[in-house]
């Protein structure tokens, strides 16, 4: 093995950890409502739920948030597959617990998606949420062989990844 080999393993050992660090980080930035560090996750053609651009989806994010109460996000798991030095896909899986119109809802969640290194740092082209189910706490028991596995409160705010505005 070449001394070219080793550093691009070690490349690629880095741009996973800094991969699985930025899904972490925007769980925790949609918890803390932090826009700004959300802000600098997404590249500037970003395309979530619908919605292209930086700007366009951080609003589109911050109008779903303001209709909630506490939100915890947990990511469970994440698999890439790099195209080249700067682009890769992923699989995110997740749960999260969300407060919506005075109940607690429980979600199991994909995200789908695209990241493009920009100015040495690794943001989301692209993101898709798929729900596997997100269900009232009460309702719990039927996540799994409901017909109808997402049932949620009524907010007014579209929801990526209920059917409405998914991208």
């Amino acid at each position: 093995m070449t001394s070219d080999d080793v550093l691009r393993r070690l490349q690629r050992l880095e741009d996973r950890a800094e991969l699985r660090e930025l899904v972490d980080r925007y769980g925790l930035a949609t918890d803390d409502s932090d826009w700004e560090t959300l802000r600098e996750m997404f590249t500037a053609g970003v395309t979530m739920a619908g919605v292209t651009g930086r700007d366009e989806v951080i609003e589109m994010l911050r109008s779903i948030r303001d209709t909630y109460g506490r939100t915890i996000h947990t990511v469970t798991g994440q698999v890439l597959e790099f195209g080249d030095d700067n682009r890769a896909s992923g699989v995110v899986s997740g749960r999260s617990e969300l407060a919506i119109a005075g109940q607690t809802v429980v979600c199991a969640m994909r995200y789908l998606d695209t990241y493009e290194r920009v100015d040495g740092r690794w943001r989301f082209a692209r993101r898709r949420l798929r729900f596997s189910y997100a269900l009232p706490w009460e309702e719990m028991h039927e996540a799994m062989t409901a017909d109808k596995a997402i049932r949620l409160p009524e907010t007014g705010a579209p929801l990526p990844g209920s059917g409405k505005g998914a991208s």
